[in-house]
């Protein structure tokens, strides 16, 4: 399949297949006809600021993100890198399903916990990840966890993985 003309065809098209959403739920989620999402797909026109709302609703993802995809005017963001469509569609998905494992799951008097638990479990999978990677290029890995403000390379909590 070739790339989408448009970067916010882009996005939809990887928001549907990360979510395994058809057009059908897409369309019933923001209120069009299914013929008009195919098209939004195809880059042949682009979803009204209503329509863009509606999606930033449906999907939890910021309406600014997508008027910027859809090729309106926005304010610059604070300068950080912008990532593929595919990329924020799959990260977007993530999001939600983390979200509702936090909804669902835990109990809300555990969720600071929960979410420090993640962040731990986060920056031990990114040393064991630059770990891995330095031993194949023969050169001493960063610390990923001092780069992002975490404690230093040996103070990191060992929870099961290379430290």
């Amino acid at each position: 399949m070739a790339d989408p003309p448009n970067p916010f065809a882009g996005w939809l098209t990887a928001t549907m297949r990360a979510r395994g959403l058809s057009q059908a739920e897409v369309a019933r989620a923001v209120g069009v006809g299914d013929p008009q999402v195919s098209r939004w797909r195809r880059g042949q026109g682009l979803p009204s600021l209503r329509s863009l709302q509606r999606f930033a609703d449906a999907f939890a993802v910021p309406r600014a993100e997508l008027e910027r995809l859809a090729g309106y005017p926005v304010a610059a963001p604070a300068a950080e890198p912008v990532a593929a469509p595919a990329l924020q569609a799959e990260l977007a998905a993530y999001q939600a399903r983390h979200g509702r494992v936090l909804a669902q799951r835990v109990p809300p008097p555990l969720w600071r916990a929960y979410a420090e638990a993640c962040e731990a479990l986060a920056d031990a999978l990114a040393a064991s990840f630059a770990d891995a990677l330095s031993d194949l290029r023969g050169q001493p890995a960063a610390d990923p966890a001092s780069e992002a403000g975490g404690p230093p390379g040996r103070d990191r909590p060992n929870i099961g993985f290379r430290s």
